[in-house]
């Protein structure tokens, strides 16, 4: 049984040979580190003035967009090829298509959102961190330029092609929308806009899920027909306490497009998975109702416990993540790792429809770490009651 299928056939809740394995290492320096590859020091070269003149005059000009876009395509490249040097089954490889402007500062993307650049004590570049949404109002939606968006399923396409041209019988390739519909329209305004505009001005918030929906729509097309057989909608719903917004509300406003996002996924022959971090217990059901293959994330830290997601709901979707990012990846030893990864197959893996992975991703995550979850989930990773 190779990977692709392995992961496969967890996604319909069926025991493979053992358990599958998940990357999500989209972070810089873990990548290179894997790969063996150098991480240039952006950030220190960044505090000279002249080489910051430079590059923000270079960012205005017509070359920058096929630059940056070159790079984000090698770098989707390299996350896939790192997950297989690392022996893992599957990857959610996430492809970073739409910025609309950057400086040595930060970047807005095509959906409104402003980041900044962070980098880590020595320079090297971390994920981008949220800064605010830029559409505060119906009027600004309409003048926004939608043009930069609209050409964002050709570019997944040309990215997610070479991955799977390379790598695709190796690795069961999970594509990205970077970002989701829930998490886009409130990124794209501020929470505090969101929340007052989703009870009071319903139709402004339905035109953005409508687009967005459609347009993820168009990606779908543009990675099934690059040969992607899954793919993870990031939408964090939950914080450590619970749900982000009512459950009542998420319903009258997301329902219908999350059941369209998924009818769309299958009726291409695509698996869909949700990715959200927090605690999303009183939102499993109404997941699995979507039609979502699948959920990922299970935070530990916010309470998740996979026994009980399991017995709640792991009948009708897979189970993806709940190893623990603060400190079994970042500093436990090996038998902590290894013990760690007995105890999850343990909880989740009767009957199937269990993939192991982190909960999500994040720099202080060790390379050795890792490595050690790995090779334990090869060691122990026969399902309970697996033929």
């Amino acid at each position: 049984m190779n990977q692709v299928e392995r992961t496969k056939i967890a996604l319909e809740g069926k025991a493979a040979d053992r358990v599958p394995i998940m990357d999500l290492n989209n972070q810089y320096a873990a990548v290179n580190e894997i790969l063996g590859k150098r991480s240039f020091p952006i950030g220190r070269m960044l505090e000279n003035p002249h080489l910051c003149s430079f590059l923000d005059f270079a960012a205005r000009t017509p070359l920058a967009g096929p630059v940056i876009e070159f790079g984000m395509k090698g770098f989707a490249l390299d996350q896939a090829r790192s997950a297989v040097a690392l022996g893992f089954d599957a990857a959610w490889i996430q492809h970073i298509a739409g910025i609309s402007s950057i400086d040595t500062k930060g970047l807005v993307d095509a959906y409104g959102r402003s980041f900044l650049l962070a980098f880590d004590k020595r320079g090297i570049p971390l994920g981008p961190m949220y800064n605010g949404g830029n559409i505060k109002s119906e009027a600004d939606w309409d003048a926004w330029d939608k043009w930069r968006t609209m050409k964002i399923p050709m570019k997944t396409y040309s990215a997610y092609s070479k991955i799977c041209k390379e790598l695709g019988d190796k690795l069961f390739i999970f594509g990205s929308f970077h970002g989701g519909l829930f998490e886009l329209c409130w990124q794209s305004m501020g929470f505090e806009r969101f929340v007052v505009a989703a009870r009071k001005e319903k139709k402004f918030i339905r035109r953005q899920i409508r687009f967005l929906l459609d347009l993820f729509c168009m990606m779908l097309e543009a990675m099934a027909e690059a040969g992607v057989p899954g793919v993870i909608l990031g939408d964090d719903l939950a914080y450590r306490s619970g749900p982000m917004l009512n459950p009542r509300l998420s319903k009258e406003l997301y329902e219908e497009a999350y059941k369209r996002l998924t009818s769309t996924a299958h009726d291409l022959g695509m698996k869909i998975v949700l990715h959200s971090c927090g605690n999303t217990y009183d939102l499993l059901g109404w997941l699995a109702d979507c039609g979502f293959d699948g959920v990922q994330g299970f935070e530990p830290t916010a309470g998740m416990e996979l026994a009980k997601a399991k017995e709640m709901v792991g009948d009708r979707m897979c189970l993806v993540g709940n190893f623990d990012v603060t400190h079994m990846l970042v500093d436990a030893t090996k038998e902590e790792v290894f013990e760690g990864v007995r105890a999850l197959i343990n909880a989740a893996g009767s009957g199937g429809g269990y993939i192991l992975s982190a909960t999500n991703s994040l720099s202080d995550v060790s390379v050795q770490r890792t490595r050690w979850m790995v090779a334990a989930a090869k060691e122990f990773g026969a399902y309970p009651d697996a033929d």
